[in-house]
């Protein structure tokens, strides 16, 4: 079943990266100005236990400063500046300027967090409508047992090419609930499209900043585009 344009989700990678420092309070509120449906982030705990908002588990590329997230405190790393000014936010901060405006894509990218995920989405009353992401299956697989009603998503890298091997992966994850399929945008066609919606799994792909590439997954059937331009999205999608 090919989706309508309306249905198919505009995802800020990072925020809007493309016009602002990413994974920043600053992106955030711009990808919310543009509309998109949802926000993309990478999520890391520092040493004191607070869930951040930051691609790397070093801090130098967004800072140029270097240090581990997991070795330091909250208060160390918001004294670094992650451009314009800007700081490292938690994702508390992200919620709170998030909420009711757009949806959270959470990409777990360190294997200590997941409970204080589950209690931040708990209390915050998000677990019905963020998504969360990861390329290490394990992980998901603990978040699922540990919280069955949360929406994963299994990235996927962009090696992975050979379509039996991503139909194995789609195959898997279907029959342990997850929510979604999120490959790179490269390693699918209309065939692995419709093999994943066959299993009940949406579709998102990563990261698109193409005009054509974008009209091309529109047509194919993909159900939520991540890409660093807001505005070309919108554009594309009419919007």
């Amino acid at each position: 079943m090919i989706n309508k344009i309306n249905d198919v989700l505009i995802i800020g990678h990072k925020g809007a990266s493309s016009i602002t420092p990413e994974n920043t309070l600053k992106a955030f509120q711009k990808a919310i100005e543009l509309r998109a449906d949802y926000v993309e982030f990478d999520i890391h705990v520092t040493k004191d236990g607070e869930i951040v908002i930051i691609h790397d588990s070093d801090t130098f590329n967004t800072t140029g400063v270097k240090g581990m997230i997991r070795d330091m405190t909250l208060e160390q790393i918001k004294n670094l500046d992650a451009g314009e000014g800007e700081k490292i936010p938690t994702l508390r901060e992200l919620i709170s300027i998030a909420r009711k405006k757009m949806g959270l894509q959470i990409e777990i990218k360190s294997t200590n967090l997941l409970d204080k995920l589950i209690y931040i989405l708990k209390e915050e009353n998000l677990l019905s409508t963020s998504i969360v992401s990861c390329f290490m299956l394990d992980e998901l697989l603990k978040l699922k047992l540990l919280e069955p009603s949360v929406k994963v998503g299994l990235l996927l890298p962009a090696e992975l090419v050979r379509p039996k091997l991503i139909k194995r992966k789609i195959v898997k994850i279907a029959k342990n609930n997850f929510y979604s399929f999120h490959p790179h945008y490269s390693i699918i066609d209309k065939e692995i499209v419709d093999f994943t919606h066959s299993y009940g799994l949406k579709v998102i792909v990563w990261t698109v900043n193409d005009r054509e590439i974008m009209e091309t997954l529109i047509e194919i059937g993909v159900d939520g585009i991540i890409t660093d331009d807001i505005s070309l999205a919108n554009e594309v999608f009419g919007r």
